[in-house]
């Protein structure tokens, strides 16, 4: 005897009748599809090419940016000083 909800509704839409409105609904919709795809033509050669380079300009600015903001500048060495900003150990390590 089930009386878990979930299998009492799906025990009841399995012997139930599908409406009448789902009658011919894989042929309506592969109608719609085909007639999308002949009204666009589908992807175009063009388009492909304009977002592939719109996605290399992207990276190649941003990585500039972003290259520019960290890149190493030099500084002077400074074994034992108190304003070297780093401890005598890590200048040891070569960080």
């Amino acid at each position: 005897m089930m009386t878990d909800p979930f299998d009492r509704d799906l025990a009841r839409l399995a012997h139930s009748t599908p409406p009448p409105t789902l009658d011919g609904l894989e042929r309506r919709v592969a109608t719609a599809i085909d007639a999308g795809v002949s009204d666009t033509g589908g992807l175009s050669v063009h388009g492909l090419a304009l977002a592939g380079g719109v996605a290399l300009m992207l990276g190649i600015v941003g990585g500039g940016a972003v290259a520019g903001r960290i890149e190493a500048r030099e500084r002077p060495v400074a074994v034992v000083a108190l304003d070297a900003g780093l401890a005598p150990s890590t200048l040891l390590l070569g960080r």
